[in-house]
């Protein structure tokens, strides 16, 4: 690959991405504009106990991550409270499952979905308690993009029904 050309699909969509579309053209943006797992690779960190978190950009109306995931690895279950999210797999493929809360306040599963490469989710407008995981033997890697930028989320307990306030990824 000439060096000139390198991050040119990823650089595209970041541009795009500062054109301020909003909503749906977030939406749109992120069906249309392609990034080769080649031009991702350089940005994935990989850990083997947890899935991780890698900023692409950074914007007062959006953030754009890259999340990458070794076999078995999922998030907690949690939601983004106002946050729009967006969710695109590049590599691999996840499972999201979706809850609600019951009537003593724990999670209860309501919907799961298998997500491949080129399919988005998007999660937000008060129905985003969730969970992502990679089911596949191999690595899977994810575009993430959040409007507006995560400051925090809830993380729920299974167990005891319990929720917290924290930072995203943690």
């Amino acid at each position: 690959m000439n060096s000139t050309k390198r991050g040119e699909h990823l650089q595209a969509l970041i541009r795009a991405l500062d054109g301020g579309s909003g909503g749906e053209g977030y939406l749109e943006i992120l069906r249309t504009l392609e990034v080769p797992v080649a031009e991702l690779e350089p940005h994935a960190i990989w850990h083997p106990k947890h899935y991780t978190r890698n900023i692409l950009a950074q914007r007062p109306g959006y953030e754009l991550l890259l999340i990458c995931f070794s076999p078995g690895q999922r998030t907690s279950i949690h939601d983004y409270d106002s946050a729009h999210a967006y969710v695109r797999p590049v590599l691999g493929e996840v499972v999201e499952e979706r809850f609600r809360l019951d009537a003593g306040g724990r999670p209860e599963l309501v919907r799961t979905t298998t997500l491949l490469p080129a399919t988005i989710s998007h999660l937000g407008g008060g129905d985003s308690i969730h969970r992502f995981e990679n089911v596949g033997d191999g690595r899977a890697m994810t575009l993430n993009l959040y409007a507006p930028p995560l400051r925090k989320w809830r993380v729920y307990d299974e167990r005891s029904g319990s929720s917290s306030t924290r930072p995203p990824g943690a």
